[in-house]
């Protein structure tokens, strides 16, 4: 019976040292695998970033601007009292690299439904240094104006590129192209602009991170517009991610920042907003 027990004792022995060596070989295999966590959230503030909904997730998102805060300060309220422009989105995981979106926006009354597709991700052993993706987007003025729909159309095909420095920091530029089919001849003069979407992340502790994101437009651009730029405080609470900030731009997608913004946030031209992001596992 001695004998038995001792011949079990052995046996459990191997065994454990076999999963051992085998969890060892798993992790000498794959090294590095995909950082994860570039950013907290798909977009920093108003800029897509690289990072993915994961499959069967659903991101609720709720975007906020309100008026310029140097407007009447405090006949406004510091911009609290002017009607916000609000963007409700949804977000949906069709794998771990391809989501779909739809959102819509009350200025213009626009829809817009988006496709993002993880081309590739940084790794661990940075044998694949950044991460990339490729975002496509069209927005749909709903608001009535008598024009056919197609003049209502406009796309943006974005190219957002990142790299997770530290564990603190991550940057991002992201090169877009934006089309309106219609412009207006006064205020709107261009169809087509060209961009840079500039980003980072700063975590200043597990819950806090700070933001800032500048989208300087490259060549012929909309007249008395100016480049855009906003500040941001992301707050991780475990199931949301807030982000409040300050930005020159009103817009929540990016074809309307680089198209429509003309206040100059250094001049003290910014509004004060917040956005929600909520991810569901379904």
């Amino acid at each position: 019976m001695r004998i038995n027990k001792l011949l079990l004792l052995l046996i459990s022995l191997l065994l454990y040292q076999n999963q051992a060596y085998a969890q060892m070989e798993r992790e000498r295999v794959n090294p590095g695998g995909a950082i994860s966590e570039t950013f907290w959230a798909p977009n920093l503030i108003g800029l897509e970033t690289t990072e993915q909904i994961s499959a069967k997730n659903l991101n609720v998102t709720i975007m906020h601007s309100f008026g310029i805060v140097s407007n009447r300060t405090l006949q406004n309220f510091f911009g609290l009292d002017i009607g916000p422009n609000v963007r409700l989105g949804l977000d949906y995981g069709i794998t771990d690299n391809w989501s779909i979106g739809i959102g819509r926006m009350t200025d213009r009354k626009v829809v817009d439904l988006r496709s993002k597709l993880n081309l590739f991700r940084q790794t661990k052993d940075n044998s694949v240094p950044f991460s990339m993706s490729i975002k496509g987007d069209l927005g749909i003025t709903t608001q009535e104006n008598n024009r056919p729909i197609k003049d209502d159309m406009n796309y943006l095909l974005s190219l957002p590129i990142a790299n997770k420095v530290s564990d603190a920091l991550s940057i991002q530029i992201a090169p877009m192209i934006a089309h309106f089919n219609h412009v207006s001849g006064i205020s709107q003069t261009e169809n087509t602009l060209y961009a840079l979407g500039l980003g980072s992340e700063f975590r200043i502790s597990r819950r806090y991170a700070l933001t800032a994101e500048y989208y300087p437009v490259l060549g012929n651009r909309n007249p008395d517009t100016i480049n855009a730029f906003a500040l941001g405080l992301n707050i991780e609470t475990g199931g949301h991610v807030f982000q409040l900030f300050f930005a020159s731009s009103s817009w929540h997608t990016e074809q309307y920042i680089i198209s429509y913004n003309d206040e100059n946030f250094w001049a003290g031209d910014f509004r004060f907003g917040f956005n929600v992001n909520r991810i569901f596992g379904l």
